[in-house]
């Protein structure tokens, strides 16, 4: 610490002796100066982190001994040394120190007929020089910079306002009168608003990953009003739109799947986008009812790895319920029974069984597990023919001429 004052320094230093190993010293304002444009310190030059590196490979090579401070290492030698790929990527690095008169160059010819540069590395600033020559300099500055951003700077003082008779006549501008929303434009407007707003009602409810960034969320929403303005602008009703949207459960869907998903529903009847209505509410609460089972410890967790694999058990869900709506079984019977089985996403065989027993539907006699027999062979069902009234039933003596027998009777 022989060049700076501690009373400079903002903290104490503890000298303690350690390896030793030739070094090369770096002069202080070569250090300090702005390696950036956003630097406080910045007056139109840089010397970039790397240039100082450079500096300090030009520096290793002075001779201390020769009383000078000229080295003339060659571009490919300094790019070796920083790891540099191409030699020529140092020529920047060295035009930065030469512009701020950290070094000065001088061609030369080496002795092997070969041109080179000589390289003046100085120590000390050049005498225009107005930035910071040591790290006392540096703390200063830095003070100084911090002091001023908790100093408040007094506001503009206000205009003395003008008497009745200075002020100028109030000059008469035209109001435009707002453009009025289209019912096109205001169908669009509340169908967007409307499921971005379920959209993150699924967020919390886990049914659907969050937006990150302001860019994405803007992004997405974009593309939900196109998709929606050309689902309205060709005719498709707003329940329909709604009912794809919610299908597919993304913030802005991809044309292309969208319109798919538009197609589904638009070859449906009525009674098959009411039954799935009914089919998302139910599997939604029992959803919700098997959530809260898990933390009762009345169920066990979805074994699900991935996003994918819980949408794949949720629509497997939804299937069964819409299935059990259709064949005409009653609500409750339908959440009694994925009650009764407590799984968040019930195999079909066992479902309909469940649903069977509960309703009082029993099993066809000769199926086994739920399914009709492969055949029936009514023969098993017929029963020996009634006696014929009259003469007894005697039996017919066979005939043995097969045999070269002759019977009784023909005898």
């Amino acid at each position: 610490m022989s060049s700076h004052e501690m009373d400079e320094l903002d903290e104490q230093f503890e000298v303690v002796i350690g390896r030793k190993a030739p070094f090369s010293m770096i002069p202080d304002w070569v250090t300090l100066y702005p390696g950036s444009k956003s630097s406080p310190m910045y007056a139109g030059k840089i010397l970039s982190p790397t240039a100082k590196a450079v500096y300090n490979v030009l520096a290793m090579h002075v001779n201390v001994s020769r009383g000078d401070s000229a080295c003339w290492p060659s571009r490919k030698t300094i790019a070796q040394i920083l790891g540099f790929s191409r030699e020529q990527s140092v020529d920047q690095y060295l035009d930065q120190l030469d512009e701020v008169d950290a070094i000065d160059r001088e061609p030369i010819t080496r002795a092997n007929g070969a041109k080179g540069v000589r390289y003046i590395v100085h120590q000390t600033p050049p005498s225009d020089f107005e930035g910071e020559q040591s790290v006392g300099e540096h703390y200063k500055h830095r003070r100084a910079i911090e002091a001023a951003k908790l100093t408040r700077s007094p506001g503009r003082p206000r205009k003395a306002e003008a008497t009745e008779a200075e002020q100028p006549p109030l000059a008469v501008t035209e109001v435009e009168a707002e453009p009025q929303e289209s019912p096109a434009d205001a169908l669009v407007r509340t169908t967007v608003d409307e499921w971005w707003a379920q959209a993150e009602e699924r967020v919390v409810l886990g049914e659907m990953d969050p937006l990150g960034t302001d860019r994405q969320k803007e992004r997405a929403r974009g593309n939900l009003v196109a998709r929606v303005r050309d689902a309205v602008a060709t005719g498709h009703d707003p329940e329909l739109i709604k009912l794809a949207l919610r299908e597919l459960g993304e913030w802005g869907p991809a044309k292309a799947k969208f319109e798919r998903a538009l197609k589904t529903y638009k070859d449906k009847t009525p009674e098959d986008i009411e039954l799935d209505k009914q089919a998302q509410s139910g599997a939604k609460k029992w959803w919700a009812e098997a959530e809260t089972r898990v933390a009762d410890k009345k169920m066990g967790p979805l074994l699900a790895d991935t996003k994918r694999q819980e949408t794949g058990y949720y629509l497997n869900l939804r299937t069964r319920i819409r299935e059990a709506l259709k064949a005409g079984y009653d609500r409750w019977i339908i959440w009694d029974a994925l009650v009764e089985l407590g799984e968040w996403s019930p195999a079909k065989r066992e479902f309909d069984r469940t649903l069977r027993r509960l309703s009082g539907v029993r099993q066809p006699r000769g199926t086994r597990g739920g399914r009709a027999p492969l055949f029936t062979n009514d023969q098993w069902k017929q029963k020996d023919p009634p006696p014929q009234s009259g003469a007894p039933d005697v039996p017919t003596a066979p005939d043995l001429s097969v045999f070269g027998v002759q019977s009784d009777d023909a005898a």
